[in-house]
């Protein structure tokens, strides 16, 4: 009776547990790498006005679609601007009109002299001075036209200058420096916000000396961000082929497939193909713990015998890992109470 239970007993055992075997398999070599999403390109935000900031409607950080009001500049100098222009239109139109009266009296005068030359009752001499007052009458209109067109041409500028006072965002983007606050000056040419393209969104990293050359442009990666708490596919956009004097690393630069809800300065783990090769390979749920050390138990001649491994690659459910050898067979999701020694 008890050979029988024996029996039964090391059946149920053998079948109680699944196993896997640890096989030689070419395993793609990743590294990760903590990187950073960036904006590839900047806008400067100026106006063309000088005057005080009378309102700013962002901060840092603060995301913009084209056309929100970005801030605004006091006008008072512009509206002085247009009053001026305005008077000066005035003063033009009122030369206009005097030398338009004083060429038609100097015309009568030119056609009746003109009458009594025919009939010589008037000199050539007197004849030819009233034909050049005409003539100069007629040059002054032509100016005081010319001086009109002149102080309208003012008067459209000053006006146009009132859109300037209100600055809005040419870009979709987000605000990553505020250069003047309000109640300063701000000067044309002068940047008063640093605006981030998000359509030219990118992720960098820092590849070590060791693993550059493995990386080239248009390698195919992933990238987690874990403050939307996803993985966006990627592409090697860029290596920059110059080193950082202290720390001996490389600046590589990844282009995102999918750039929603990304957002310049967000951390980043980029995940980094540097080659393949031939690795001892079990699945991941054949990986443990015992006492803080990660390992995995074998069939040691039908008993357990807990291994600590050492990963080196994961892709998908196979791991790549040193501690044991081809052709062994490995626990899968060995319970918490397995121990060495344990029945298989």
């Amino acid at each position: 009776m008890k050979k029988i239970l024996a029996t039964v007993l090391t059946v149920v055992s053998a079948f109680a547990y699944n196993f896997a075997t640890a096989e030689n398999k070419t395993m793609d070599i990743t590294k990760n790498y903590s990187g950073s999403i960036y904006a590839k390109d900047q806008v400067m935000v100026a106006t063309r006005l000088m005057g005080y900031i009378k309102k700013m409607n962002v901060e840092e950080g603060d995301v913009v679609k084209k056309g929100d009001v970005l801030f605004v500049v006091d006008p008072s100098d512009i509206y002085s601007m247009i009053n001026q222009a305005r008077a000066g239109v005035m003063q033009a139109q009122n030369a206009v009109l005097m030398a338009k009266l004083a060429y038609a009296d100097a015309d009568k005068d030119y056609q009746r002299f003109e009458n009594l030359y025919k009939k010589g009752a008037v000199s050539k001499r007197n004849y030819e001075k009233m034909k050049l007052n005409r003539d100069i009458r007629k040059s002054q209109v032509k100016l005081a036209d010319a001086m009109l067109a002149q102080a309208k041409a003012g008067l459209n500028r000053a006006l146009a200058q009132r859109k300037y006072a209100t600055v809005k965002s040419p870009i979709d983007g987000v605000v990553v420096r505020k250069l003047t606050k309000v109640a300063e000056m701000a000067i044309p040419g002068h940047p008063v916000l640093v605006l981030a393209d998000l359509k030219s969104i990118q992720a960098r990293a820092f590849v070590k000396e060791s693993d550059v050359n493995q990386i080239h442009k248009g390698d195919k990666t992933k990238i987690f961000v874990s403050a939307v708490n996803k993985t966006v596919p990627a592409v090697v956009a860029n290596v920059i082929p110059s080193a950082d004097p202290a720390t001996h690393s490389y600046l590589v630069k990844f282009k995102l497939e999918n750039k929603k809800d990304l957002l310049p300065g967000m951390y980043a783990k980029i995940y980094v193909k540097i080659g393949n090769a031939q690795e001892i390979v079990i699945p991941y749920n054949a990986l443990t713990s015992r006492g803080g050390i990660v390992g995995v138990f074998v069939d040691d001649n039908g008993k357990a015998k807990f291994v600590p491994v050492k990963v080196i690659s994961q892709n998908g459910n196979d791991v790549a890992v040193t501690g044991v050898s081809a052709g062994q067979k490995v626990v899968i999701l060995p319970p918490a109470n397995m121990t060495d020694g344990t029945s298989l």
